[in-house]
């Protein structure tokens, strides 16, 4: 039987300018016997303490995921992921933040050591807690799961923010390639539900309060930006953008830049002569201004 932690805590949920009463949330703590094999790698990858929790109540599967059957594997990559997780690094010397990462893979596959466990342990030497999401690929037709998943993951952390030691007015969001344009997504569309609301977690925002994208794709293509991103609907989000200048998905990012500019958001952008796309930490110097950025202008105090 799976062991069930309920983690009791108070949140004030604001509802159309009204804040709610108290509300006991609960979670899922994956038990190792039951992880997936993404889960399992991940658990390996890094050194210390780990836990796992489903996205999701339940088995932890959507009924309307219509490729839920499908049975994960890690050979090199995260394929064939149906049931969604994240994994929780907690940072020795916590100072509040929280980032939650989502690894690239083209929507195809997850790069989640190199662009997610790896991650973790850089920002939790900065006293950054990382949540590392499992999301589900590849895509299916007529949901978009990822994007699903994204959603429930913001919610999730937030609400059981005291838990996992975090501010739930600190928590953003940080993707790579792919988990760069779901990353954006979550900051353009936090107003849009992804999905019909199916418990009490689902009643709290899901809007980041910052956002780094990392040589992010498919933000825009022949010099048009992407609908999805295309509008600023609240412009307080800053966002840090890294990518090199020899990426082919640069054209997308100088695309999308603009959109932020017109909206007056706070937002860092660089691009590097040197490096290429898919280098994780590595490839150009961005976790330089990053951990700076991080550090001053992610969260105003």
């Amino acid at each position: 039987m799976r062991k069930i932690i309920q983690f009791i805590l108070v949140v004030e949920i604001l509802v159309c300018g009204v804040v709610a009463g108290p509300v006991v949330l609960g979670v899922d703590e994956i038990p190792v016997d039951q992880m997936e094999a993404g889960d399992v790698m991940l658990s390996k990858s890094v050194p210390g303490e780990t836990s796992f929790f489903h996205l999701w109540p339940g088995d932890g599967k959507r009924d309307d995921d219509p490729s839920r059957e499908l049975k994960e594997i890690f050979t090199n990559r995260v394929k064939l992921v149906s049931r969604p997780s994240m994994m929780v690094m907690k940072a020795q010397k916590p100072n509040g933040k929280a980032v939650i990462v989502f690894p690239g893979g083209g929507y195809g596959h997850l790069a989640a050591r190199k662009e997610g466990s790896s991650v973790g342990e850089w920002l939790n030497q900065q006293g950054i807690t990382a949540f590392i999401v499992k999301y589900r690929v590849p895509k299916r037709n007529g949901v978009n799961v990822a994007f699903q998943d994204g959603q429930r993951a913001i919610r999730l952390v937030r609400g059981n923010a005291k838990r996992f030691g975090i501010d739930p007015d600190k928590l953003g969001v940080m993707g790579f390639s792919a988990g760069g344009h779901l990353s954006a997504m979550l900051i353009h569309q936090f107003d849009v539900a992804s999905y019909p609301a199916i418990d009490a977690i689902d009643k709290i925002s899901c809007k980041p309060n910052f956002g780094v994208l990392i040589y992010p794709a498919y933000l825009g293509k022949g010099g048009k930006v992407a609908v999805e991103v295309s509008e600023v609907k609240d412009a307080s989000i800053p966002v840090y953008i890294a990518i090199s200048k020899n990426d082919s998905f640069i054209a997308g990012v100088e695309a999308y830049v603009p959109v932020l500019k017109e909206a007056k958001v706070a937002y860092e952008y660089h691009a590097y002569d040197k490096g290429k796309h898919g280098t994780g930490l590595g490839g150009f110097p961005w976790t330089i201004s990053c951990k700076a950025w991080l550090k001053d202008a992610a969260v105003k105090e």
